[in-house]
């Protein structure tokens, strides 16, 4: 029997979703960093097997705010949630009240809980965050460390066992449904996150202007940073343009890695005032 379905990543920021998803499929498909709520845009990884197929999403980490920005990447979320076979909620520390604000929908899906960092937390603080998630019924708990123990067989089980027979919805070579153009905005924006002041970053967007292939062995990129200030776009170039150096540098090297070509990559920065409260502009720098 062939099983296939959509697994929601759902948590806290910075709790593993996006090394969860680069772990199960062995690619780099999501931002990882050190900083919180990197991710803004749901990312689509596909796993095959001989007799699966799985769709995970990776979503923005859950972050209650009044924000535009933050309700934008909210809506997503649920609409996420509504959408999934199976959810999987991750969690590496006590006190995840949002969950109650999700009950009535995770209620009545099957979901799993993980419980990552577990080699940083005492027994106590585990037992009390299966607590906390009782209210939706978790199907299984699984606890360990996703950067320690790689427990991707483990998950993998778990997964399968709540998925239903199903069709094979993409072709066995595709592992997102994000294409490269897009994936090459992430990792300028992860190089950004990397290397920019502690709030700067969630006030700049990546988007790419030019994608061309130049020849078997070069791509040109051209790609336009946006912030919201000028003292924003201050920082990004940096003295004599010392940062935007750095950040090409860096950027163009995990895009190199990606494509497996050489890339010419060209950076701009660009003011666009007020675009994480314009709900329009939000959309047209978060779609691919």
């Amino acid at each position: 029997m062939f099983k296939s379905g959509y697994v929601a990543l759902i948590g806290k920021p910075n709790v593993g979703k996006s090394t969860f998803l680069n772990l199960m499929l062995g690619e780099k498909l999501s931002i990882v960093t050190n900083k919180p709520q990197t991710t803004r845009t749901p990312i689509k990884g596909i796993l095959t097997g001989d007799n699966y197929q799985i769709i995970f999403i990776d979503t923005p980490g859950i972050h209650e705010s009044t924000k535009k920005l933050n309700q934008v990447m909210l809506s997503s979320i649920k609409s996420t949630i509504e959408d999934a076979d199976v959810c999987l909620i991750i969690a590496d520390s006590p006190n995840n009240d949002y969950i109650k604000n999700y009950e009535d929908l995770l209620s009545r899906k099957n979901t799993i809980l993980l419980i990552n960092k577990a080699d940083r937390l005492t027994k106590e603080q585990i037992d009390y965050i299966k607590a906390e998630f009782l209210i939706i019924d978790p199907k299984k708990t699984i606890v360990t460390s996703l950067i320690r123990d790689n427990p991707k067989e483990e998950i993998l089980d778990a997964i399968l066992e709540e998925l239903k027979e199903g069709p094979k919805y993409y072709s066995e070579d595709e592992i997102s449904t994000h294409s490269v153009r897009f994936i090459a905005s992430e990792l300028i924006r992860e190089t950004l996150i990397e290397n920019l002041a502690e709030e700067l970053p969630y006030y700049v967007a990546v988007v790419i202007d030019e994608f061309k292939e130049r020849s078997e062995n070069l791509t040109y990129i051209k790609a336009i940073i946006y912030t919201e200030k000028d003292s924003q776009k201050a920082i990004v170039i940096g003295q004599n343009g010392a940062m935007l150096k750095k950040i090409g540098s860096i950027a163009r090297k995990k895009i190199e890695d990606l494509l497996g070509t050489k890339v010419y990559l060209e950076l701009w920065v660009k003011v666009k005032k007020g675009w994480t409260k314009n709900e329009k502009l939000i959309k047209e720098f978060l779609s691919e």
